[in-house]
C-alpha cells in the first residue's frame, strides 16, 4: 500500500510538471518582424523642342521640318518600377485644312548608329502605341516630320494663306499608364 501510495505521488507529481514545465521556463523569446510597405516608383517623361520652339511650322511646296522629341521612364537616373503604356497623339489637322497636302511622318530611332525607322504616318493626325519594362532605364527618341506637298488630293497647286496658332497647328500628347 506504501508502494502503491508512493507511485500515485510520483505520478501525480508527473503530471502537474509536464503541465506547468512549459510555463516555468527561465529562457523565452518573442521575434515581432516589421516591414515598409510603399507604392512602386511610376517615373515618366516627355520632352522635346515642339513647346519650346520659337518658330512656327513654316514651310513651301515640297519643304519639310523636323521636331525632335523623347520619352522616358525616369526620375533622375531612377527607373519607373512598374511597366508602362504608353500613346503618342499627334493632332496637326487644322494646319492641315489651312495646307492641303500636309502629312507627317514619326521615326523612332531604333538602331545603336542612330537611324530612325517609321512607325506612323499621317494626313492630319498620328497615333503610335509603345511600352517600357519595369526596372530598366529607357529612353524613347522620336522625329516628327512634317512635309508640305504643295498640291491637293487632285494634283492641283494649292498656296497655305493662313497661319495657324501654336494651340491649332501641332499638338503632340503623350499620356502613359502602368501596364497591366
Amino acid at each position: 500500500m506504501k508502494n502503491k501510495k508512493l507511485l500515485l505521488v510520483v505520478l501525480a507529481l508527473a503530471i502537474v510538471t509536464s503541465l506547468t514545465a512549459g510555463t516555468l521556463a527561465i529562457y523565452t523569446k518573442t521575434v515581432t518582424m516589421t516591414g515598409q510597405v510603399e507604392a512602386k516608383k511610376f517615373a515618366f517623361t516627355a520632352d522635346g523642342n515642339i513647346e519650346n520652339d520659337a518658330e512656327a511650322i513654316n514651310l513651301a511646296p515640297t519643304e519639310s521640318m523636323d521636331y525632335l522629341f523623347v520619352v522616358t521612364n525616369l526620375d533622375g537616373k531612377t527607373p519607373a518600377e512598374v511597366p508602362l503604356k504608353y500613346n503618342v497623339a499627334i493632332d496637326f489637322s487644322k494646319a492641315s485644312d489651312n495646307m492641303p497636302g500636309l502629312t507627317a511622318t514619326l521615326y523612332e530611332k531604333k538602331t545603336a548608329n542612330g537611324e530612325y525607322e517609321v512607325v506612323a504616318t499621317g494626313n492630319s493626325t498620328i497615333t503610335y502605341n509603345d511600352a517600357t519594362e519595369a526596372n530598366t532605364a529607357a529612353q524613347h527618341d522620336y522625329k516628327l516630320t512634317l512635309t508640305w506637298s504643295g498640291t491637293d488630293n487632285d494634283g492641283q497647286t494649292v498656296a497655305g494663306t493662313q497661319k495657324v496658332t501654336y494651340e491649332q497647328g501641332l499638338n503632340v500628347t503623350v499620356a502613359a499608364e502602368q501596364a497591366v
